[in-house]
């Protein structure tokens, strides 16, 4: 009942799932982090969210391309930072897994903040990257990958190997001079304890698109589950629904497209499915239409919903902390 009364009041709110959304006067719009400061959100030990699949984990003596270049340690804190890369009129993408000497880059932000990227990764002592993940061929995702190649070794790069007629995308992989990987829908990797499954494109069927056919990674780590979206919008959100229906529910989502309207126009439905406890938004402050459009309608589904949201280009960098005991989500201090 709940959900059908859900269901009504979304499409009071953005006309049918089909449609264009309608267009609202959003006058009391409260965003989460305006009612109060962004402290430590800490949440005690969790239900295991992670729903069976069809898929083997590799044990660490298993895995022969990269359990030879990092410690194993998987009792070690997991941190998770949303870079801010984003700038006036430019959105991007960056995005840190560490744990202990297990680095995972994914994305790099685009080629203006390169140097940013490559920054915040000597502040976090990053001494090589053992996989860089590149999910699309959007430059506000890839632009940085020749900085960060220059900079760091990189062990291996998983990517769907669609250029979309981008040879500077695909000449920005060839020169991290790692071990390249496709990957798509089925694919996954045990780290160091941490378990990244792609849950999007699909091998055979694609939309055409370089937002819809990015990579969807969801990582596990003991009792927390985390899924980064990239840049996909209402085709690939619906595929989700229709064939990740389990695997979508996770504690933290990183919201699709940066969180703007052009990718989040009919996103309730997988609000409602995936029953997120918390947002992390990246990108940039603008909402021009050229980039996407307003958040608003996106923020007021997930007040309605109770999910608190986080935005890296109000609140800086945002890190989410994992342990054996919970996980926390707070803005990097500078």
């Amino acid at each position: 009942m709940r959900i059908f009364i859900a269901l009504i009041a979304l499409i009071l709110l953005f006309g049918c799932i089909d449609g264009e959304p309608e267009v609202q006067n959003q006058t009391n719009i409260t965003n989460v982090t305006e009612q109060q400061p962004p402290v430590t959100i800490i949440i005690g030990q969790q239900e295991n969210q992670t729903v069976e699949g069809n898929y083997t984990e590799i044990e660490p003596e298993e895995n022969d391309t990269l359990e030879n270049t990092f410690e194993y340690s998987p009792n070690k804190t997991l941190g998770i930072y949303f870079i801010d890369v984003g700038d006036q009129m430019l959105h991007g993408d960056a995005i840190l897994i560490k744990k202990g000497d297990l680095d995972i880059l994914v994305d790099a932000g685009p080629q203006e903040k390169g140097n940013d990227v490559v920054d915040f990764l000597n502040s976090r002592s990053v001494d090589d990257i053992e996989l860089l993940i590149s999910t699309n061929a959007d430059p506000r995702h890839y632009g940085g990958i020749k900085t960060v190649a220059n900079n760091f070794e990189i062990g291996e790069v998983w990517w769907t190997g669609d250029t979309f007629a981008n040879t500077a995308y695909a000449d920005a992989i060839n020169k991290t001079g790692a071990k390249i990987e496709k990957v798509w829908d089925g694919h996954t990797a045990e780290l160091n304890g941490i378990t990244l499954e792609i849950l999007n494109p699909s091998e055979t069927e694609r939309f055409g698109d370089v937002n819809n056919d990015a990579i969807v990674t969801r990582i596990t780590d003991r009792n927390f589950s985390l899924l980064l979206t990239s840049g996909i919008q209402t085709g690939a959100q619906g595929d989700l629904i229709n064939n990740h229906l389990n695997e979508i529910k996770n504690q933290v989502i990183h919201a699709p497209y940066y969180g703007v309207g052009a990718g989040t126009s009919n996103i309730g439905i997988l609000l409602i499915k995936a029953e997120p406890e918390v947002m992390i938004i990246s990108g940039s402050a603008d909402e021009s239409a050229v980039n996407g459009g307003s958040r608003e309608p996106f923020k007021r589904l997930m007040e309605q919903y109770g999910i608190i949201w986080y935005e890296n280009y109000v609140n800086g960098t945002i890190k989410v902390t994992v342990t054996g005991e919970g996980y926390s989500v707070q803005p990097v201090e500078s």
